[in-house]
């Protein structure tokens, strides 16, 4: 199996002189008048090649300016269509919810008990002022989605350069804290383009802006050489390519990228042009490739070597070392994770900062893969799934979930350890009621007193479930047998499925007064521990030669997915 490739970006601070920034400034303006001009087209859908003639011959434009122009568009109308369509479906769901409350008989009208498993009341709501409110509600979800549908017949797909919030912002100066200047400037800013896609075969990645180390006197560094439309060369009298003065530092993934220019690889480069918050002005270059596709790992070899399971809190992220038994190994770990109230900037970077801590504690302790739940919190904040109880939604959507998982998969294909995606029913309360003692020192021990929560036993317990052991601790008394994953050799497990994912029936003898059946809520999680767990993102095999990216991939039932990432180290 082969992952898909994966992009990979850096960013490095460019030194300018007075004149190289105003020719720089002038070309970033000439071809954001191309690409706003060109978006109109792209959103009439009109072929890509015809757009790519013309913005050559009306603007001046290098053929690799125009096509990036045209990939650009494509891709900001490909979004906004994928957008509009989710848009769609999130409505449909929501009126459905609706529908189906507002048809029920509110719960004082019906009995007037208000419980929330009433047979006779049902799902309905409790109030018939609330039904009567939400049915309001819903005449204005329908009439939503009848835009949405027209609007994707119609082919209308919306697409704002500098973003749609910041443009609204104009008629609101004052509740936005800017003046017409400041606005005027993030405009711009927002709106700018300056770029080329990479190029096969070219000398520095691509045709436009180019890398290239020629000086004799300056040798081993790098230096920006800018292709300047016809336009501009006319303002400014100058040549049709110019080479910036200063040569450009290069800091991070160095190596991987001097490779892939020595190999006239494809290369894109980007020029931004940002304004801190002291008003000065600093000039980007952004410089991204795609790795190569590698074979990836299969699970279990993910599996060897044990991993650290990882229990995903609002605040918090409680890691725990598992060997490939299922026993945990010294002492759990907790990272603090404060996003609450914070800027998404700022949020970003302390989410990263905890993944980075978390890759830190696996690598330190040996581990070759991670283990996360699978959470589904994007789709249950709303005020139909938990009532009026709202600081437990606003709990919910204060989880990172979807950007938790993004940048796990993304950060740890680069350190090169797997991530697996487990069923996360249970774990907390087995986690809480077996794991958390255990690891606060026995049976006997008062956990209260130490350290350890039941976050961190349902960190052991998503480990096991991604090592396909049982969630449960074990013996907890004389009548029952040892369980099969605390016998450290494969062999010596007792006969049954021989896969290690369940317990042998034989392994368990039944406690005097216990039921000979499970009750329903155990059989489902029985039903839980069994399910595959899922890989999103894997090393490649040790023998693979080079590096490749994360991978997440559509599943299809319960199949497990595997990604690649950079090889691991040797075990031991």
């Amino acid at each position: 199996m082969v992952a898909p490739p994966s992009g990979v970006s850096v960013g490095s601070r460019l030194r300018l002189t007075g004149w190289e920034q105003q020719l720089l400034a002038a070309v970033g303006a000439h071809l954001s008048r191309a690409r706003a001009t060109d978006l109109a087209a792209a959103q009439r859908r009109e072929r890509a090649n015809d757009r790519q003639k013309m913005l050559s011959a009306r603007f001046g434009l290098h053929s690799r300016y125009a096509g990036s122009i045209c990939v650009d568009n494509d891709a900001a109308v490909r979004a906004a269509k994928e957008q509009l369509w989710a848009h769609q479906r999130q409505l449909q769901a929501a009126v459905g919810q609706l529908q189906r409350r507002t048809a029920l008989p509110s719960k004082a009208a019906a009995c007037g008990c208000r419980k929330r498993r009433c047979e006779r009341c049902g799902g309905g709501y409790a109030t018939e002022n609330e039904r009567l409110m939400k049915r309001r509600r819903l005449d204005v979800l329908r009439g939503e989605l009848a835009d949405v549908q027209r609007r994707r017949a119609e082919g209308r797909y919306g697409v704002c350069l500098g973003g749609s919030r910041l443009a609204n912002s104009r008629h609101h100066l004052a509740d936005a804290g800017l003046t017409e200047q400041q606005w005027r400037r993030a405009w711009e800013e927002r709106r700018a383009w300056f770029g080329c896609v990479g190029n096969t075969g070219k000398p520095g990645g691509n045709p436009c802006l180019t890398l290239t180390r020629d000086d004799l006197d300056r040798p081993g560094q790098w230096f920006l050489t800018v292709s300047v439309p016809g336009p501009v060369q006319a303002r400014f009298g100058c040549a049709s390519r110019v080479r910036l003065t200063h040569p450009v530092p290069l800091h991070h993934r160095r190596e991987e990228l001097e490779e892939r220019l020595h190999a006239r690889r494809a290369v894109r480069l980007d020029i931004d042009v940002t304004t801190d918050r002291r008003g000065r002005q600093k000039v980007m270059l952004r410089i991204a490739w795609v790795r190569r596709a590698q074979p990836a790992l299969t699970l279990q070899q993910a599996r060897l070597g044990g991993l650290v399971g990882v229990d995903l809190n609002a605040d918090h992220l409680a890691a725990a070392r598992l060997d490939q038994d299922g026993n945990p190994i010294g002492r759990p770990v907790r990272i603090p994770l404060q996003l609450d109230g914070l800027p998404a900037t700022t949020r970003d970077a302390r989410l990263r900062a905890a993944i980075t801590a978390l890759l830190d504690f696996a690598a330190t302790t040996g581990a070759w893969a991670i283990a996360v739940e699978e959470l589904g919190f994007t789709d249950d904040t709303t005020r139909e799934k938990h009532g009026r109880n709202r600081r437990f939604r606003r709990l919910l959507s204060g989880f990172p979930t979807l950007a938790f998982r993004t940048r796990l998969a993304a950060m740890a294909a680069t350190a090169g350890i797997a991530v697996i995606s487990v069923d996360p029913r249970y774990t907390s309360r087995i986690g809480g009621r077996d794991w958390q003692r255990v690891l606060a020192g026995g049976p006997t021990a008062n956990s209260i007193k130490t350290n350890v929560t039941r976050h961190e036993g349902a960190a052991v317990a998503i480990g096991r479930r991604a090592l396909a052991h049982g969630l449960t601790a074990g013996p907890r008394g004389p009548e029952r047998r040892s369980a099969p994953h605390q016998r450290r050799r494969p062999d010596t497990r007792p006969a049954g499925r021989g896969d290690g994912r369940t317990s042998s029936p034989a392994a368990a003898v039944r406690a005097p007064g216990t039921p000979t059946r499970p009750i329903p809520r155990d059989r489902a999680g029985a039903e839980a521990a069994r399910r595959t767990p899922v890989v999103i993102s894997a090393p490649a095999p040790p023998n693979s030669g080079g590096r490749g990216p994360g991978e997440t991939t559509r599943r299809a039932g319960r199949t497990p997915r595997i990604g690649s990432a950079a090889p691991p180290a040797s075990p031991g």
